[in-house]
């Protein structure tokens, strides 16, 4: 099965937004050869393009990378996290107290 994405999250909308921007000239021709030869109009090209590199960017920033040092470090943690200190005990006390608290 498929990893989900932040966009498979989002709902199902059949609805369209106007979506633009002032470019150089350069560009737009750049743009229009491009979508000339994919077989595209300007406008589902540069939505294609810009669709595709969000998913990316978005893709890429739910990445965490760690070192093997880091790693080692974050798996010992899980395998042996501290003593509960006085600020997480306060923590803990304020949550059972509060109206977040699904057992209250």
């Amino acid at each position: 099965m498929a990893a989900s994405t932040f966009l498979d999250d989002l709902p199902d909308d059949k609805s369209e937004a106007r979506l633009s921007a002032r470019v150089p000239a350069r560009v737009k021709e750049v743009i229009k050869l491009a979508a000339e030869l994919s077989g595209a109009t300007e406008t589902q090209f540069m939505a294609q393009a810009a669709y595709h590199a969000a998913q990316q960017v978005i893709e890429q920033e739910r990445i965490v990378r760690l070192s093997k040092a880091d790693t080692a470090t974050f798996l010992d943690m899980l395998d042996n996290p501290p003593a509960p200190n006085r600020k997480l005990k306060s923590a803990i006390a304020a949550y059972k107290e509060s109206d977040l608290n699904a057992e209250r």
